[in-house]
């Protein structure tokens, strides 16, 4: 229906009275008022009449609560439970009081974080970028007024608000977008998204609204539920978060209006795609297909997050908000998982960093009943939440659903942490990344991927934000990896007390005939030994091992070192490389505000590929202190490195299966000797059967597995 022009025309962009009027099941309690004026004919009569009705309709009221106005962080909740939030949190109240108090005088932010500031009236069409036009009829700006209005009782609020709806109603079908496929009033996300914001204002008593906005809002609200409903019902199951946003919304209709003889209809259409998208686009870890740790995974956890809300107050569906809420909680635990000691989730493809929202978690708590949550946001976030709940009972793991996979020494702001990222292709939300990280430790950023950058207006979007050389990688010939099709191969983990081991391969860059493989040793609490080794089928093409700091880092050895007491060494292990320097963008660790964004800088390690060889980058990443202790690394052989350090000797064995020398034999994917100068030695040994140690079998197990202990070596010589 949606391709054929008379009826997206007539049912829906040029709705008459009479078609409105007839859409309406008019034999409900409480319309006899507007059935007696519509079969008079009297249509403005019966627009009134349905106004008189609404206002004295009794249905929930709610609205929605976000995080210092930030998209995406939409939380629906009852009128009084607003006004006590926003108690708790006076500072909020007054930004949103100040922004509502701009868009009084037509001066609002339609999208990024540029003020604009129109006339007398509001122009719709403005032009504001390709993807700001767009964001511009999402319409989030406008929350300020309906939260202001909740919070106030000020009328005022809505006035302006009924003036703007009217104004854009009266614009929207000469608005032009930049996409010939992508009309920007009619199409998913902006129907999806924009009548939140018309749904909410339209619920709250306002005396003063007149006949043609009820009119109007109606015309509206059938336009968008027969819109949505056709697409979800012909298009099927799409993954992703646009259809999570036309389905909740045509469900948001269906719950709001059962007056429209389609309500039904549109009730179970909605329904059964979000049942869909609950049973499909979240692994099994709680991590969300698309694979964007804040930005769309919050939103599509916030759909149905809100959905829950919805099916309770409107006593709908029962079984599908318990499922939601027995399902959802998950992404709680992830969370958690990838939340950094500072208090962010890593910037991994098209995501912000940034504080983590703590009206999140603290709802997510609650409603999810994820006790856990609490302690994390005390300790890494200060909010006084909670009780004596305890932390997670983990500290470092592995998602291999997801792929992601956290190396952690504790839940302090101080840890040590390590987050890999090594999972598929996820759509046009995904970077060329593959294998990359990010590291902080001692409260501060190490190593960090560029994210998303402001917005998809940025012009360095793509050429550098998306780019493989902006993310924590090697990357061959500057250029980069065929992402489609291209996840972790072969992931091994293994995690004891002291020491964490993860491993992935990758044929990104098959067309140059380089597979690489990176094994990631974390021996806690103190540092990383990576190893990445590449098969080269050609010579002469040029490996680079990138490194991205917000610290600034100068030359040390044969490597580089943070400036200032606490930092970072990035130290290769009996190699030389050749080096250099530069500067890129990237998502801001300074200013912690989601969309910010600032210029740090990179380091790499070059060296080139030889026909038929394996090359490799054997790098110590020593987060530190004191710059007095930092250790030093050494290369014995391919599979076994030295890191040595006051007091004891590290021995790295990174096998990737079976090995034997004279002095160690394991098939164990990686195996760790420490030899202290004075007293009792240590090993671990990650999924092995076996480890011997000089003649001494330290390790037998039946099965492949991990473990350490304490031991005493025959010859004591050896550092």
């Amino acid at each position: 229906m949606l391709s054929n022009p008379k009826y997206v025309r007539e049912q829906i962009r040029e709705i008459s009275d009479a078609d409105l009027w007839s859409s309406l099941d008019l034999s409900r309690a409480g319309l006899e008022a507007v059935r007696s004026h519509v079969d008079a004919g009297t249509y403005n009569d019966a627009a009134a009449a349905w106004g008189s009705y609404w206002s004295a309709k009794r249905q929930p009221l709610y609205v929605t609560l976000t995080d210092h106005l930030m998209l995406d962080t939409d939380l629906l909740m009852g009128l009084g439970e607003f006004r006590i939030a926003m108690e708790r949190s006076p500072e909020e109240g007054d930004s949103l009081l100040a922004r509502a108090g701009m868009i009084l005088h037509n001066a609002f932010i339609p999208w990024g974080d540029s003020v604009i500031r129109f006339g007398d009236t509001v122009d719709f069409n403005r032009e504001i970028g390709q993807s700001g036009k767009y964001g511009f009829h999402y319409w989030f700006w406008s929350r300020p007024l309906i939260m202001s209005a909740v919070l106030t009782g000020d009328q005022k609020y809505q006035a302006k608000f009924d003036q703007l709806f009217n104004w854009w109603y009266e614009q929207r079908n000469s608005i032009m977008g930049f996409y010939p496929e992508l009309n920007v009033v009619y199409y998913e996300l902006g129907l999806g998204t924009r009548n939140r914001m018309f749904i909410e204002n339209y619920m709250l008593p306002y005396r003063d609204r007149t006949t043609e906005t009820h009119r109007r809002m109606m015309k509206t609200m059938l336009a968008a539920g027969r819109w949505l409903y056709q697409l979800e019902r012909w298009e099927g199951y799409r993954p992703g978060n646009w259809q999570i946003h036309g389905s909740y919304m045509l469900t948001q209709i269906a719950l709001v209006f059962p007056e429209f003889r389609e309500a039904g209809e549109w009730l179970r259409m909605g329904l059964q795609r979000m049942s869909e998208h609950l049973e499909s686009d979240f692994f099994p870890d709680g991590g969300h297909s698309e694979r964007c740790p804040r930005n769309y995974t919050m939103a599509t956890y916030l759909g149905f997050r809100n959905l829950a809300y919805l099916l309770e107050a409107y006593g709908v569906r029962k079984d599908l908000s318990e499922k939601i809420r027995a399902s959802m909680g998950r992404t709680i635990d992830w969370w958690l998982t990838m939340l950094t000691p500072t208090g962010e989730i890593p910037a991994i493809n098209d995501s912000h960093r940034g504080l983590f929202p703590t009206v999140i978690l603290r709802d997510g708590a609650e409603f999810f009943h994820k006790p856990q949550a609490y302690p994390v946001m005390r300790q890494l976030l200060g909010t006084a939440v909670g009780g004596v709940d305890s932390l997670p009972s983990y500290t470092s793991r592995h998602m291999p659903a997801s792929g992601f996979t956290v190396m952690r020494t504790d839940w302090s702001p101080d840890a040590l942490y390590l987050s890999m990222n090594y999972g598929p292709a996820a759509g046009f939300h995904t970077h060329f990344d593959m294998l990359d990280f990010e590291c902080y430790a001692y409260g501060k950023p190490l190593a960090v991927d560029a994210g998303l950058g402001l917005t998809y207006d940025d012009p360095l979007y793509q050429s550098w934000y998306r780019s493989s050389r902006a993310h924590n990688m090697v990357v061959v010939n500057d250029s980069n990896i065929v992402r489609e099709g291209t996840e972790g191969k072969n992931v091994q983990w293994g995690s004891t007390q002291t020491v964490d081991y993860f491993a992935a391969s990758h044929s990104g860059y098959d067309r140059f005939g380089v597979r690489q493989r990176r094994h990631i040793v974390f021996v806690k609490p103190s540092y990383w030994f990576m190893l990445d080794e590449l098969s080269t089928a050609v010579s002469e093409d040029t490996l680079s091992w990138y490194l991205h700091s917000p610290q600034r880092l100068t030359p040390n050895r044969n490597g580089f070192v943070s400036e200032g007491d606490t930092g970072i060494s990035i130290l290769p292990a009996g190699q030389e490389f050749t080096t250099r320097t530069g500067t890129g963008w990237a998502a801001s660790t300074t200013v912690r505000k989601p969309g910010k964004t600032e210029e740090i800088g990179w380091i790499r390690f070059d060296q080139v590929s030889v026909r038929g060889s394996i090359r490799r980058f054997a790098i110590l990443l020593e987060p530190f202190r004191d710059k007095s202790t930092l250790r030093s690394a050494d290369r014995v052989s391919d599979r076994h490195y030295v890191v040595t350090s006051p007091g004891q000797t590290d021995h790295l064995y990174i096998t990737g299966g079976a090995y034997a020398d004279d002095t160690l034999q394991t098939d164990g994917a990686c195996a760790v000797i420490r030899i202290p100068d004075a007293g009792v030695a240590r090993f671990t040994v990650i999924n092995g059967r076996y480890l011997t140690y000089r003649g001494q079998m330290l390790w037998n197990s039946l099965e492949p597995a991990s473990g350490e202990g304490e031991f005493t070596p025959q010859d004591m010589g050896e550092k």
